[in-house]
């Protein structure tokens, strides 16, 4: 076995996010004292005060705030980046994922894979403890491989397990204890891949597997796995353990003093949801602590003011994550989709929308992005805009004009209403009429799987250094194929990538992939924001770059 990994930062080409950073509705109240059905009851541990106010000086609590919420504590039944993000505040993952492809150890204190690159084998941290007091082991990890490949559970988290051997193409078993994982001692876990593959790619899905306890969980039948009480009240193995809840509201959490990674210098966190509009007041009050960059829309608009005031501090930094826009392949042909990309202003989207602050994307990876062709500019529709070309184009294909056509975003995301209504300017513009419509995230995903949609607005953070970002959305009768995708070339160009062994063929099929996607308009890649980032002065010596990768080093945090 060659070494490939250690202890300090390493850098791969990972997955930024295959997801779409979305939520559902946000809470206009910023006092945050009700759930969206109006009830003020709380599930949780403790049945402790939620109360984010600093009593006395006694705790220090840091609050962070969102424009989106969450489906569940369950980080198996999350349906979005903000799901994973409240989730893994209470279980780590086996790496964590920054930006321009940073690698960081977290469970796994080491890894290396095999001269043949056909398993790759993780050496767990032996200071990481369950929030019970109990160890983390290659039992758990185990444990947790055999659970979530059960065909019984239907997620869309067990993404690495695609590539374990012992599994069929979705991550379920092949057969009743087929999954090639296996103990090697307490401390050591080796996995076996269906293909040699090279470890960076392999880690790209990592931080989407929660390792779960199995001592707390091994009676629990997969079939009870998703509702059962255990996420309730959910003990993990993270930074800090799960106090309470306001479902779609707030989550409270308590530091975790044994915590592995080292001591955290603040006693509770809060990530709460809280609507675009009224962030830059919970800031200024000082009810809110933190906005990490680009899973939060704050709105372009506010960033004068907050950077008017002696208590916050803004960073922006230059983003390849992107807004984007999924549409319906099966409804609409190539020349169709062709025809309403030419009609999208990216630039007054840009302009209008970001003030300048972000940069106007030609396909499916940012010019930033290390995988970005050059050569896509030659053919992408998104740069070609022409309102009466894209009209003459539609006519030509006997488009039927008399039709009404929807469109959805995510309640309460500024940013994405704003798209949304641009968007719906455009196509007015060559005689296309398109109603908007505002929906909860897991709506919203239903809506379109169910083609009682024709368009949605999505918003996916990146790392800049990942070929296979959006891969889920590409899978022929996948839970994420929300453009109802037929054509298997951009699978096959996945898969491609997946398996190769050096950059330069990396390189090759992900420029083979891009160059295809810009004339197959399988979706719409609109732009990407700059990412800003807004917190108190109170916080300081915090690694803001990578938290729109929801990776926060609180062991290193200073909080006055």
């Amino acid at each position: 076995m060659k070494y490939k990994k250690g202890l300090a930062l390493v850098t791969a080409a990972i997955l930024g996010i295959t997801l779409c950073a979305c939520g559902g509705p946000a809470q206009d109240d910023p006092t945050g004292s009700q759930t969206p059905d109006g009830n003020t009851s709380e599930q949780g541990s403790g049945g402790g005060d939620t109360d984010d106010s600093r009593e006395d000086g006694e705790e220090k609590i840091v609050t962070i705030a969102y424009d989106q919420t969450w489906n569940s504590l369950n980080p198996y039944s999350s349906t979005g980046v903000m799901g994973d993000t409240v989730c893994n505040q209470i279980f780590d993952n086996l790496i964590a994922q920054g930006m321009s492809g940073s690698v960081y150890p977290r469970l796994a204190e080491r890894w290396e894979t095999t001269d043949d690159n056909s398993a790759i084998i993780f050496y767990l941290n032996g200071d990481a403890k369950w929030h019970d007091g109990e160890p983390v082991t290659a039992d758990d990890v185990v444990f947790t491989c055999k659970l979530i490949t059960k065909g019984e559970i239907v997620t869309s988290r067990r993404q690495m397990m695609q590539n374990v051997a012992g599994t069929d193409d979705s991550g379920v078993e092949l057969s009743a204890d087929s999954v090639e994982v296996e103990k090697i001692d307490d401390l050591t876990v080796k996995m076996n891949m269906k293909k040699p593959m090279s470890g960076s790619m392999f880690l790209k899905q990592a931080s989407y597997f929660f390792v779960l306890p199995e001592h707390l969980l091994k009676d629990v039948t997969p079939a009870e796995f998703m509702e059962s009480d255990f996420w309730n009240n959910p003990v993990g193995n993270g930074p800090f353990k799960f106090e309470s809840t306001i479902p779609g509201e707030r989550v409270v959490y308590t530091v975790n003093k044994d915590y592995y990674m080292g001591e955290i210098g603040f006693d509770k966190l809060v990530i709460r949801s809280i609507a675009s509009a009224n962030l830059l007041s919970a800031l200024m009050s000082g009810e809110v602590d933190l906005i990490p960059g680009s899973r939060v829309s704050f709105p372009t608009s506010d960033i004068p003011m907050a950077e008017a005031q002696d208590n916050l501090v803004v960073e922006s930094l230059s983003s390849p994550g992107h807004v984007w826009l999924i549409v319906d392949n099966e409804k609409f042909d190539v020349a169709t989709r062709q025809a309403f990309d030419m009609a999208i202003n990216r630039e007054e989207m840009v302009t209008e929308l970001l003030g300048g602050k972000g940069m106007v994307r030609e396909g499916m990876y940012a010019s930033n992005n290390l995988y970005y062709d050059p050569a896509i500019s030659e053919v992408s529709f998104s740069n070609k805009y022409d309102p009466q070309a894209a009209k003459a184009m539609l006519e030509e294909n006997n488009f039927d004009f008399s039709q009404e056509l929807l469109i959805l975003y995510v309640t309460g995301d500024a940013l994405r209403e704003q798209t949304a209504t641009l968007f719906q300017r455009d196509m007015a513009n060559i005689g296309v009429t398109v109603n908007v419509q505002s929906v909860d995230l897991s709506t919203m995903m239903q809506m379109m799987r169910d083609k009682e949609a024709d368009f949605a607005i999505m918003k996916t953070s990146s790392d800049g250094a990942n070929p296979l970002e959006n891969q889920d959305f590409f899978t022929i009768g996948g839970l994420y194929n929300l453009s109802h995708v037929t054509d298997p070339t951009g699978q096959d160009l996945f898969s491609k990538i997946m398996t190769a062994l050096t950059d330069e063929e990396i390189k090759q099929y992900a420029s083979q992939l891009q160059l295809w996607h810009a004339e197959a308009e399988c979706y719409f890649f609109l732009y990407s924001p700059d990412i800003t980032v807004i917190y108190n002065s109170r916080l300081s010596n915090m690694k803001t770059q990578d938290m729109s990768m929801s990776v926060f080093d609180y062991w290193n945090w200073k909080v006055d």
